[in-house]
């Protein structure tokens, strides 16, 4: 198993932004966890913020050699994947994705990934792919998210150490990454897909305000749809709404 490097910070904005910003002090495979963060960003700048005993706030720094051939667009993908293991294996909870990397259960959001480039005279010096799941957040404070969400307390009424969350999850991160960085995709696909719970189902994408049947999920990760003719499109990026 690859080895890897933890480091925590008593309190940081975002750990995605402390990572990009500083790419150059941390070595490959350094993971930047958080006991507070303020003003953590997902995708679409939805908020990750509270203290480290409710959620768990972490980025991996990552700084692939071979830049050429790196699955950039799937590493999301894999990440949501080693997630669902991490769950179904250690927590018993059964969660499924919703495209390309939201990690629900019961249809509600538990944990959300996003990844961001750190670009210097057009060269990239790493990768800052950050992770929070909703551990301990009790229903009072779950309710005033804007979007259904859910945490591990909720799903089974107990406390869980986030600390032990987070070895878990890099454990598993680490464990199968070089493959992943070989084989893509392809690696990942039979399980990511079957953990699609939307596939089969009409959905909405939000940037297109209109709605689609989710056919299937293409060899590279893109999501396959049709409208309501029976064309045939791919879907590069968005959001899916079930």
């Amino acid at each position: 198993m690859s080895k890897y490097t933890i480091v925590t910070l008593d309190e940081v904005e975002s750990t995605n932004a402390y990572a990009l910003e500083f790419m150059t002090s941390f070595a490959d495979r350094t993971v930047i966890t958080a006991e507070k963060q303020t003003n953590g960003r997902g995708r679409y700048n939805r908020k990750w913020i509270g203290g480290k005993s409710s959620n768990l706030y972490t980025t991996i720094v990552l700084k692939p050699q071979n830049i050429q051939n790196y699955p950039f667009p799937n590493l999301t993908q894999y990440l949501s994947v080693v997630l669902c293991r991490v769950f179904e294996n250690d927590y018993d909870i059964t969660p499924s994705i919703k495209w390309p990397n939201d990690i629900l259960v019961n249809g509600c959001k538990i944990s959300g990934i996003l990844a961001e480039t750190c670009v210097k005279n057009n060269k990239i010096g790493g990768i800052a792919l950050g992770l929070g799941v909703n551990v301990n957040l009790e229903k009072e404070t779950i309710e005033k998210i804007d979007q259904k969400a859910t945490s591990m307390f909720l799903i089974r009424n107990k406390n869980y150490n986030t600390d032990e969350l987070l070895k878990k999850i890099c454990d598993a991160f680490f464990e199968n990454y070089d493959e992943f960085t070989i084989k893509g995709f392809g690696y990942i696909k039979d399980e990511y897909i079957k953990r699609c719970g939307f596939l089969g189902k009409k959905i909405t994408i939000r940037e297109e305000n209109r709605q689609y049947f989710a056919k299937a999920i293409d060899a590279d990760g893109l999501l396959l749809v049709n409208d309501d003719f029976g064309k045939e499109s791919k879907i590069i990026t968005g959001d899916v709404l079930c």
